[in-house]
């Protein structure tokens, strides 16, 4: 006689969606969405009042869903910071839009497993539509591309193509294939998620050589060539040259014709991390500021840094299909043999998650005259903080022709950091502090489609105020 199965009630309303748990959660999204725009930036609450209130609690009786939700917002609000804020200028991960997040929900309900085309055919199919625009606006039409978890794995990725295609049998032999140390050539002024990959891909840290710039942040090419040409002197196996196409801290753009030409001489991979500035392969007015990346062998862009959708959602486009094939390619008899693209034999990831229905979202709500509004708004706001940064006295320091600006006022003896820790205390916004060219410099980009003039002027207040209050 077969036992009679356990009741789910109470818990049966957790379990499953109703109006009211619905209602909860559109509340819930409602009041994160306002307090984007006016809530405070920085968090309320200090790490150690965090822990410790995190610290008191326990998982062995439940709350039911309304209790959950309600303190999972409170934590959050009181322990975080917005970063999806309207007046948050110092991330590249900026508010999420509602298009995108939608379609995370609907994905996260449904739970489609696209790794393989047969059990997700609609599924997969949407992501491959997304990635083949996404390659036809790179002028990498013949191509391919996936959708990863960030621009660390799609750069990795880049990485792992690579050596294999300097050392076809380094699947096989490892960096013993190489009889030698690989070496791959950055800016120095590049993500340093690159020592990170090195370590990780067994070709350890050293491989990765930080090439000078020109003193504007972007990559000195004729330092570029020599750096090869030494390595190669001493026994060393350059494999990759990876130009960075905006980098984090100051929105810079390496050259990327000469790079492509040097890569191409040397017989080396060219890839592009464009993973901040490659959005703009969707803005008509400005996509010639990527002119040459249409040269790359490889390209990242992450979509979930300025193309509104939310984290994570990278990407790793690819000039050749074998590419990823080579490296990822398995074979099991729990799998089928698939159409050759399936996304467990051409990506890192088995178990796969329907990421691209965030950019899909956007897109076929949107379209690329959204964007193109969305990117306006973006540069006009930049223009606007460089006129009032100027105009207060404060000196800019980069030439970008992005919109994220690093600034100071160390000629009056006024401590960024300082600066930056003044304005967050506050609470009202939030900005960064970096290094760029050997200097510390506040940093502030525009990336937010919340983002008014009038938050602009709050910053502006705030930091005015932080400089008298530490002069």
């Amino acid at each position: 006689m077969t036992p009679d199965l356990p009741e789910l009630t109470p818990l049966d309303s957790a379990f499953y969606p109703a109006l009211d748990s619905m209602d909860l959660a559109t509340r819930h999204i409602l009041e994160s969405y306002a307090e984007m725009r006016t809530g405070r930036v920085a968090p309320e609450w200090p790490l150690a009042q965090t822990e410790e209130t995190i610290g008191e609690l326990e998982f062995k009786n439940g709350l039911g869903l309304e209790g959950a939700v309600s303190e999972a917002h409170q934590l959050m609000e009181k322990g975080d910071l917005l970063s999806a804020s309207a007046r948050c200028f110092g991330y590249f991960n900026p508010t999420s839009a509602w298009p995108g997040v939608m379609g995370d929900l609907l994905v996260a309900a449904r739970n489609p497993q696209i790794c393989l085309t047969s059990h997700a055919p609609a599924s997969t199919t949407m992501e491959r539509s997304v990635s083949k625009f996404v390659l036809a606006r790179l002028g990498l039409e013949n191509g391919t591309a996936h959708f990863t978890s960030g621009g660390s794995e799609a750069n990795e990725t880049a990485v792992l193509v690579a050596l294999c295609r300097a050392r076809p049998d380094y699947l096989e032999k490892g960096v013993f294939a190489f009889g030698g140390q690989p070496t791959l050539y950055v800016s120095a002024e590049s993500h340093m998620a690159w020592v990170k990959i090195a370590k990780a891909t067994g070709i350890g840290s050293r491989a990765v050589r930080l090439v000078q710039t020109t003193g504007d942040g972007c990559m000195d090419v004729v330092a570029l060539q020599s750096a090869i040409k030494a390595d190669r002197k001493v026994g060393m196996i350059p494999f990759m040259i990876a130009a960075t196409c905006g980098t984090t801290s100051a929105g810079m753009i390496d050259p990327l014709a000469s790079c492509a030409k040097i890569a191409g001489l040397e017989d080396v991979h060219f890839h592009i991390d464009a993973a901040w500035a490659g959005a703009l392969i969707f803005d008509e007015k400005r996509k010639t500021l990527l002119d040459g990346i249409e040269t790359a062998d490889s390209v990242t862009i992450d979509a979930h840094k300025w193309l509104a959708v939310p984290m994570g959602a990278g990407m790793i486009a690819l000039r050749e299909k074998h590419y990823a094939a080579n490296v990822f390619s398995v074979q099991t008899s729990y799998m089928p043999e698939g159409d050759g693209e399936d996304m467990y034999i051409t990506t890192n990831q088995w178990s796969r998650r329907f990421i691209g229905i965030r950019l899909w979202m956007m897109l076929r709500t949107l379209g690329l005259n959204g964007y193109q509004t969305m990117f306006d708004r973006h540069f006009a706001l930049a223009a606007y903080l460089r006129e009032q940064l100027e105009h207060h006295g404060w000196v800019i320091r980069n030439e970008s022709k992005l919109p994220v600006i690093v600034f100071d006022d160390w000629l009056n003896g006024v401590d960024s950091q300082k600066i930056a820790d003044q304005v967050e205390n506050q609470g009202r916004a939030w900005l960064g502090r970096v290094n760029f060219e050997g200097q510390s410099v506040l940093r502030a980009c525009t990336t937010s489609f919340l983002t008014e003039y009038d938050d602009i002027d709050i910053l502006i207040s705030e930091l005015n105020t932080a400089r008298k209050a530490i002069s």
